[in-house]
């Protein structure tokens, strides 16, 4: 089959590059496909940054697939079989839903740095699955951004499945299919009590107050059904079908995850197992705060939902709260009145959240030092991006070294961190150190 030549643009602004991508990211070709729409925004933020040449299968492994860092590239295909996908996914989008589109984006055979091309006939890649490695893929990873989507293959085919019941446990999350790499000393001396084998450390996650749409007048969670307004029939249909006639309704209930505090979770849950300390996970709807109480203890979610945390918080100079006047939670410095007001693009999506980690170190007569980390933020992203950074032996050295500098030798054994994090459409992009205080403990 024969096809017309592709033409690269040579003078393509990054305006151009970035309206491209999110042409690409938005479309309907991409809309069920979580990773992938990582794996291109990643290469795609690369690139425009100047940093196309170090992408490596590496890099790619450890940033966007969430492989641990040392892994072997070759004993492990999976970013090369996602590469073909995306190109895969590309074509697609081009020849269907955007065949008038002016810049089209291409990752060529045997690279992962974009290209921007102008419409032509674009072939179709007749290569396997599984292409010849690239030399020097087994580089460091690219510092400046790490989106983390460790677990949007569970969460894609799972979103339904946040609906918690009774006392569940969230068990299946031990089986999250990673290789448990060597323990960063770094790690261990930040997590402190929690690091330890015998920590028996308790998750407990927020559960907000939701309005979940269903048939009308099902009657679910002990709740009533209440009619669902008009807007609420063409929303339902994005995703799941609604037969003509039929009505919905409107259900409260109090089993519902965010994805990103779900992530924070398997975050917390993968570091856990990586030290080899046993834990149990639990909704804070069954968790009350009294089971707290001498126990090791992680925390997910904000203080508007959950009660244990708003308590945690009440006397801590930083807290995540809801400030009338710029009509958005934010995080609250109580010392200084400094407020952190999160940032949304021109359609009123967020682009810039964050997280805050605070770590509390208790004395416990029966079992010495006990531990507790609350894992909160602005949106569940800013709860993923405390939980990213808490894990990361990179963030976790960087913050020791500003520490350092203030004359602590240690963690402190109360201390509280703001994290800064890039977000779009559910997905966690890249965090950093923001400012931290230190707490007075007895």
């Amino acid at each position: 089959m024969s096809v017309s030549p592709v033409t690269e643009i040579t003078e393509c602004t990054q305006e151009d590059k970035r309206q491209a991508l999110e042409r690409a990211l938005h479309s309907r070709t991409f809309a069920r496909s979580e990773q992938l729409r990582a794996f291109l925004r990643f290469v795609c933020e690369a690139e425009m940054r100047g940093a196309g040449g170090d992408l490596t299968e590496y890099v790619i492994g450890v940033e966007v697939l969430g492989r641990p860092e040392g892994y072997s590239p070759a004993e492990d295909s999976s970013v090369r079989t996602r590469a073909y996908e995306l190109r895969q996914k590309l074509e697609k989008l081009y020849s269907t839903e955007l065949q008038a589109e002016a810049i089209r984006i291409v990752v060529p055979k045997g690279a992962y740095a974009p290209h921007y091309v102008k419409p032509a006939a674009i072939p179709p890649h007749t290569d396997p699955p599984v292409e010849t490695a690239l030399v020097g893929s087994t580089g460091p990873a690219i510092e400046t951004v790490r989106p983390q989507v460790r677990t949007w293959m569970l969460v894609a085919g799972a979103l339904a499945a946040c609906l918690l019941g009774g006392a569940l446990t969230f068990m299946g999350l031990r089986s999250v299919a990673m290789r448990a790499a060597a323990v960063d000393p770094i790690v261990t001396e930040a997590w402190g009590p929690l690091a330890k084998p015998g920590a028996d450390v308790l998750l407990c996650a927020a559960t907000p107050l939701h309005l979940v749409v269903g048939p009308a007048g099902h009657e679910a969670y002990g709740s009533p059904s209440y009619p669902a307004p008009p807007e609420a029939y063409s929303l339902f249909r994005e995703h799941r079908p609604l037969e003509p006639g039929a009505k919905l309704g409107l259900i409260f209930t109090k089993n519902v995850l965010g994805v990103g505090t779900m992530n924070a979770v398997v975050v917390a849950v993968n570091t856990l197992r990586s030290m080899g300390t046993s834990y149990q996970i639990l909704p804070e709807r069954v968790a009350t705060i009294s089971a707290l109480r001498g126990r090791n203890a992680i925390l997910f979610g904000a203080p508007v939902d959950s009660e244990a945390i708003t308590r945690t918080l009440a006397t801590a100079p930083l807290t995540v709260d809801y400030e009338p006047t710029v009509k958005e939670f934010v995080v609250r410095d109580r010392t200084n009145g400094r407020l952190l007001v999160p940032k949304k693009d021109t359609n009123g999506d967020f682009i810039e959240v964050y997280g805050l980690v605070t770590v509390l170190s208790t004395r416990d007569s029966d079992r010495g030092r006990l531990g507790m980390v609350v894992f909160s933020g602005i949106t569940s992203a800013g709860t993923h991006g405390a939980a990213e950074f808490f894990s990361s032996p990179r963030a976790l050295r960087g913050l020791k070294s500003v520490l350092v500098k203030e004359g602590n030798r240690r963690f402190p054994a109360a201390y509280q961190v703001v994290v800064k994090c890039t977000f779009s459409n559910m997905l966690l992009l890249a965090y950093e150190y923001d400012s931290h205080k230190i707490l007075q403990v007895e």
